[in-house]
């Protein structure tokens, strides 16, 4: 276990970087004692854990990816405490569950959120609006429900928005779509900027999800 209790012995370490690996078992509750650490990277490993607390007396943290892992529970309800935070990804973990907590909307540094590929759920919360610096969000393939706030419309640097394989439902916003002037929709982006669940079933003929500004459909599943 590399990031056992002895971990806590290096406050002055600025910069972990453990990608693609086989580490496992927890994150011990001693990485609280790093208040230099100002990256944490742990993508494509096998740990399987919650993510303790603690993570969150990071104060000087900017980057936080936990990604392609099997951590479980939920996100720590304290993480808006991370004030500096631009980065946060946790994407493919799909035993995490819970709600996305008010504390993240704190979190007015971050530019780029990664949720996708877990089994999150709850709705989206108006206070969404508050993340100005947002240039990507990705929701996909969680258990969200609820509407797409049209507060997401404030986030006025947005890039990169995917919601798709969820239960998000109803219209997208015009304040969303009125993005199309800003970056959300460049015509150098990806295709697949804005994917949500708004193809027509066979069926009904009616999408789950109505977006006349997606650049890409899929079915709601």
């Amino acid at each position: 276990m590399i990031l056992d209790s002895n971990i806590g012995r290096l406050e002055y370490l600025q910069d972990i970087d453990l990608t693609d690996n086989y580490f496992s078992g927890s994150i011990s509750p001693e990485i609280g004692k790093l208040k230099q650490l100002g990256r944490m990277v742990v993508d494509n490993n096998v740990f399987k854990s919650t993510v303790p607390d603690e993570i969150t007396q990071l104060i000087n943290l900017k980057e936080l990816w936990l990604s392609m892992n099997y951590f479980t529970g939920g996100i720590p309800e304290n993480i808006g405490a991370l004030k500096s935070l631009e980065s946060f990804s946790m994407w493919e973990n799909e035993d995490l569950t819970g709600h996305i907590p008010d504390s993240l909307y704190d979190l007015t540094m971050l530019e780029d959120l990664h949720l996708f590929r877990n089994s999150f759920s709850g709705s989206i919360s108006t206070q969404i609006g508050r993340l100005t610096k947002l240039k990507t969000l990705t929701l996909a393939e969680n258990k969200f429900t609820g509407t797409l706030p049209t507060e997401l419309g404030l986030c006025q640097d947005l890039e990169f928005l995917r919601i798709e394989m969820t239960d998000i439902e109803g219209s997208a916003p015009k304040e969303v779509c009125d993005l199309a002037e800003k970056n959300l929709f460049s015509d150098d982006r990806d295709k697949e900027y804005f994917k949500a669940d708004c193809l027509e079933d066979n069926v009904t003929m009616v999408a789950f999800f109505v977006c006349d500004c997606c650049s890409s459909c899929c079915d709601h599943v």
